[in-house]
Parts: structure tokens; C-alpha cells; sequence
């Protein structure tokens, strides 16, 4: 088998009873909180213009848009996963050289669960499985310094949860994948300089066309089989070589993703914090504050203040569209 295959039979293999019992209670906490930024964000105006494309466009009542409505699962799945997105309040996986929020895959996997008419359970296996695919693929294939937007590899996990949601064979699984993963490769100039809406679409634009790649597959489009070790595939092009054996992999990885407490950046939260505890202290006075010396990581001054952040740091724009 080639390995997208073997991811299929992965995918195709995952129960819900196999799931332990932390993963599951953390997978509940995703949802609600998934759903929650995604309720404080209804009032955003890009949402609004979203929402009166996707009304324009009207197309077939399948799937259910967080604050009414209904659509084909493709455009709910972009909707609901702008919606999630938009706020910036999503859950994180910190990798050793990449960041990404799994929680992005939701929308297209409930889009296509309530497509398929799917129990609970089916839909929180599939959504295990994106987080699994999606974290494990950060570990070993990060894309970020070869300029390479996350969304990267969140077309591979997006399709396989989508897949999943759908109950598609193993064959029409691997196509979903590999026809997703072959076809959304995002450039990282997304997230570095001055910030535009897109950086809030792009994930639901990749959940979008995964979900369209998966109905593709169930009705017998193929994909690239040797999508990620063919010649021009991922390893070579994008990743480099890497191993996974998925067929060790188990559903755990959304035990290791983290909840925001605060709303902004990941990496800034530790920074926050002390912040915090600092001006709570009684003895502090904000007036005999000279200077301010900050030691952190890499990552953090290279997302946050550095090469890859918003700019300009030292004239920070407060109204930033959707950072």
C-alpha cells in the first residue's frame, strides 16, 4: 500500500471505543468551546459578508450554519469554520516547528456528520481522528520555515475527518486525502506582515475543499496515490522525509492541544499571565515602571515580534482585522 492508504486504513479503522476516557472528556471541551467563539463572532462583519455570499449562492439545505440557516456541507463547513476562527480564540498544538489549531476541522467534519445523518459518537471519532492526523503530521513534517502555511497539513486532516464523518470506504478515503492534500498548499505570507481577513479564512478554505475533495471521492473521482512519497509528492517538494506508521497511531493527540485563557496568540499567554500577577500585587505602581525586560523563545519573538509578526510592532495597530 502506498502510505495514504495506509493513513485510510487508519481512518477507516478508528472506533469510538477506543477512545479513552480523558480524550473523549477534552474532544467535548473542543466542541463547546469551538462553538462558543464561534458564537461571539456572529456579529463579525466579515462573517456578515460571508454569510450573504453563501445566502446568495443558496445551494441545497444539508448542513445546518451556526446561527441559522442551512447550506451544502462545503460552504458550512467554510462558514462555521470562519465563525471558529474568527475570533482567534480556538485551541493550539505547539509542535517543535509548527503551530495549528486543530479545532479548525470541526466545521467541516459536523458539515458532513449531519450530511450523513451520523450519531455522536461517529462525529466525535471522526474529529479525534483530524486532531490525530493533523498534530502528528505538525510533529514530524512542520512546513513553517520552508514558507508553508499550516493549512498544509490540515488539508490531509481535514479530508480524513470529513472522510471519517462520511463513512466512506477505505479506497474513497485515501482519494478524499490525497486529492485534498495534493491540491491546498498554502503559502505562510498568510500570518507574516500586515494582517488581512485571510488570515481567519484560510483554514475554512482549506476544510472547504477538503469536504468538497471527500464528496468528490465518494463518487469515484481518485486522487494522487502516491501523494506524499511520489515523485514531486509532499516529502520531496514540501516536507522532506518523514515516518509515521499509522497503524500504531491511536486518538489521543487532543490531550496534548491547549485552551487559550486569554485572547491572543499562544505563545503570548505565558507573557500575559505574568503581567497579570504582577499588577495584581499590591506594592506594584505602574508610574515607577522605566523599562520592561522580557526574555522568551524563539518561536514566540519570531511569530510574535519578529520576522513573521504583524507589523509594525513598535506602532501596533489595535484594530487589527482578524489577528
Amino acid at each position: 500500500m502506498t502510505e495514504v492508504q495506509v493513513l485510510a486504513k487508519y481512518v477507516r479503522r478508528a472506533r469510538f471505543d477506543e477512545l479513552s476516557d480523558k480524550a473523549l472528556e477534552q474532544l467535548k471541551i473542543r466542541v463547546l468551546d469551538t462553538i462558543g467563539v464561534a458564537i461571539g463572532a456572529l456579529a463579525a462583519t466579515p462573517i456578515a459578508a460571508i454569510r450573504e455570499l453563501t445566502v446568495a449562492l443558496e445551494g441545497r439545505p444539508i448542513s445546518t450554519l451556526i446561527g441559522g440557516g442551512m447550506t451544502t456541507p462545503d460552504r458550512a463547513a467554510f462558514f462555521n469554520g470562519a465563525l471558529s476562527r474568527y475570533l482567534d480564540f480556538m485551541d493550539s498544538y505547539l509542535a517543535e516547528g509548527e503551530t495549528c489549531h486543530p479545532s479548525d476541522n470541526l466545521g467541516a467534519v459536523l458539515a458532513a456528520a449531519e450530511m450523513r445523518g451520523a450519531t455522536g459518537a461517529d462525529f466525535l471519532t471522526a474529529l479525534a481522528v483530524s486532531y490525530q492526523v493533523q498534530t502528528r503530521l505538525s510533529d514530524v513534517a512542520p512546513v513553517r520555515d520552508k514558507g508553508f502555511d499550516h493549512t498544509t497539513q490540515g488539508a490531509y486532516a481535514a479530508a480524513a475527518g470529513v472522510a471519517k464523518a462520511l463513512g466512506l470506504s477505505q479506497e474513497q478515503t485515501a482519494n478524499a486525502i490525497a486529492i485534498s492534500g495534493s491540491a491546498n498548499v498554502a503559502l505562510r505570507v498568510t500570518r507574516t506582515g500586515a494582517l488581512s481577513h485571510w488570515k481567519g479564512l484560510a483554514y475554512p478554505n482549506t476544510a472547504m475543499a477538503a469536504c468538497h475533495a471527500a464528496l468528490l471521492a465518494a463518487h469515484g473521482i481518485t486522487g494522487p496515490e502516491a501523494v506524499f512519497e511520489g515523485n514531486k509528492g509532499f516529502k520531496e517538494t514540501i516536507a522532506g522525509p518523514f515516518e509515521i506508521d499509522w497503524l500504531k497511531e491511536d486518538m489521543e493527540s487532543v490531550r496534548r492541544t491547549i485552551l487559550k485563557k486569554h485572547n491572543a496568540e499562544i505563545h503570548a499567554q505565558s507573557a500575559l499571565d505574568a503581567a497579570l500577577d504582577i499588577r495584581s500585587r499590591p506594592e506594584f505602581d505602574v508610574r515607577v515602571v522605566r523599562t520592561v525586560r522580557l526574555r522568551t523563545f524563539e518561536v514566540a519573538h519570531k511569530i510574535i515580534g519578529g520576522s513573521e509578526s504583524c507589523a509594525p510592532k513598535k506602532r501596533p495597530i489595535t484594530a487589527c482585522p482578524i489577528c
